[in-house]
């Protein structure tokens, strides 16, 4: 047995001698040649490129998959004679990867040259805002025009675009949505978030994925200051859910990336802002933030009054309101987006609401969607467009505008779901603002700045774009020409301000309440009698015990 044994092991070395001297004898770059070949099988997995499936197809592309209710009047009205959502959709083959496209779209992304008009937008809380510009006229001719202006009985059709986290108007992604509408002469705006476009933070507001009073301040002026001209909003990636997300954005190495990236912009954000920030956040968790949600703890929570930061992902989250939409609405999304995944998508709620349709496609990154060889076209920029015409040029435009000014609060019987959810208080009170119109302007523009329409054409000055990000020059955009607004409090104004004091939240929360509907102040006050009763009757109780003697039976005042 110890012979045999002996013998096996001999044998056992000697085979691994004659494998090693076998493997010896293959050329050194054959091994080089098969490393380099197992790198780009796991760097084509790992990126996700799916060019040789695009090969096998024929280049045809993936066809354009389509969720809706089967009774949607806006399917069969808009979205059903939109030839490019009933097309397929290609990615250009040297960006055949969702992690290729999104990086090329934020570092290069081919888009149109062209300069925005700036106008200054001030909120009743002291904040501001950039809106930028481009007219159908600018680039009708191919050339800027300053005496280009917006009348205020002018039709033509306004786009308000929403940009996505730490983006504004500057980024490539937009500039091809907005030169697009503008070329099919419409009128297009950008709405910056506060403290971006080269615009300092000149309040104690500041935006995050749930605060949507900005835009309903901005909508409401346009309305006022252009009533005959048709309004569309576009928003894209913080509007398309992308804090939903943060459940899935590190659910994968790569993905990790883009939570560190977006987390480094943020940071960016903040420093531009430190004073504010180190004021009413925690700033060194801020500068130690590894992650979107470490910054959201430290900064977003604080500032905004959230508790947690996962209550913050609840009321934020759009998910929560998509069944509520009563106007027409496109949902686009590529489900290989590396941000927005399609763990993401609300697809149940996407199909019970009438006035929704939406897009899917099976590649496009995010908010990428290349097509072509050379790359110079965005896929969803074309379906919006075409989307966008076919609604204005649909009954279902003015049925909407009809309904709107008929009844404020239609699509649900509490006001309270109507509007964006607020922190006023540490305790997580919030209160709901409504779409209602009112005879105020929601937010007001100094007499000195800057004007689109005629009668203040001569302060419209070309917005420029390389001291956008350059902290002197965004001071200089919003205290030059400009005069500091009256914050005076009216009862009927329903800008929301800034808490000053613990009372200033309680007052308005009544006050708002009281205005949008009156029942909600009988429930108060039912409220407030259920819950103050016990004390109350025991006071009663103590105070009128004599009287009720002779009342009451005796085992009654035993209790």
């Amino acid at each position: 047995m110890i012979m045999d044994s002996l013998n096996t092991a001999e044998t056992s070395v000697s085979a691994l001698q004659h494998l090693w001297k076998a493997l010896s004898l293959i050329p050194i770059s054959n091994y080089v040649f098969g490393c380099i070949l197992l790198f780009l099988i796991f760097l084509y997995n790992f990126l996700e490129f799916h060019l040789i499936t695009d090969i096998m197809k024929g280049l045809r592309g993936d066809p354009v998959s389509l969720t809706f209710n089967p009774s949607s009047e806006i399917y069969e009205g808009v979205a059903s004679k939109c030839k490019i959502l009933h097309g397929r959709y290609l990615a250009t083959p040297w960006l055949s990867s969702p992690h290729f496209q999104t990086v090329f779209l934020n570092f290069h992304g081919r888009p149109p040259v062209f300069t925005y008009r700036r106008q200054i937008f001030h909120t009743s809380d002291g904040g501001t805002i950039a809106l930028d510009w481009l007219l159908h006229s600018d680039v009708s001719t191919g050339a800027f025009h300053m005496n280009n202006t917006i009348s205020k009985d002018d039709a033509t059709p306004i786009v308000v675009v929403i940009p996505g986290l730490t983006s504004d108007s500057s980024s490539p992604y937009l500039k091809h949505l907005v030169f697009k509408m503008a070329k099919r002469g419409w009128n297009v705006v950008v709405g910056n978030h506060r403290g971006l476009g080269g615009i300092s933070v000149t309040s104690d507001c500041f935006y995050n994925a749930g605060w949507t009073e900005d835009v309903r301040k901005v909508i409401d002026y346009l309305h006022r200051e252009y009533p005959q001209a048709p309004l569309f909003a576009v928003g894209t990636s913080i509007g398309a859910n992308i804090l939903v997300c943060d459940r899935f954005i590190c659910r994968r190495l790569v993905q990790r990336f883009y939570d560190r990236a977006l987390t480094i912009g943020l940071q960016g954000y903040a420093q531009l802002h430190q004073p504010v920030y180190s004021r009413l956040g925690n700033w060194e968790g801020i500068e130690k933030a590894r992650s979107i949600r470490d910054f959201d703890y430290h900064a977003t929570c604080l500032v905004a009054k959230y508790e947690t930061v996962d209550t913050y992902y609840r009321r934020c989250s759009s998910t929560s309101y998509v069944g509520n939409v009563s106007v027409p609405l496109l949902c686009i999304s590529a489900l290989d987006d590396p941000l927005c995944t399609r763990e993401a998508i609300p697809w149940d709620e996407c199909r019970a609401n009438k006035n929704i349709v939406l897009a899917t496609t099976q590649h496009g990154g995010h908010l990428a969607f290349f097509e072509g060889l050379t790359g110079d076209s965005l896929w969803w920029v074309r379906a919006v467009d075409e989307f966008l015409s076919v609604l204005h040029a649909s009954p279902f435009m003015h049925r909407q505008n009809k309904t709107h000014s008929t009844s404020l609060h239609s699509a649900l019987e509490s006001s309270i779901d109507q509007g964006p959810y607020l922190n006023v208080m540490e305790d997580g009170m919030v209160a709901a603002m409504g779409n209602e119109q009112t005879t105020k302007m929601a937010g007001y523009l100094s007499d000195e700045q800057q004007m689109i329409h005629g009668k203040k054409n001569e302060d419209i000055v070309p917005a420029i774009e390389e001291s956008k990000h350059d902290e002197t020059g965004a001071k200089t955009d919003t205290e030059q020409g400009t005069t500091q607004p009256s914050r005076q409090d009216t009862e009927s104004n329903l800008d929301v301000k800034c808490p000053r004091d613990i009372t200033a939240p309680i007052r308005r929360c009544m006050d708002q309440l009281s205005r949008q509907n009156r029942r909600s102040m009988w429930l108060l006050a039912y409220i407030a009698i259920v819950s103050t009763w016990p004390l109350v009757g025991s006071a009663l109780l103590v105070v009128f015990k004599k009287k009720l003697k002779n009342v009451l039976p005796a085992t009654w005042l035993k209790r």
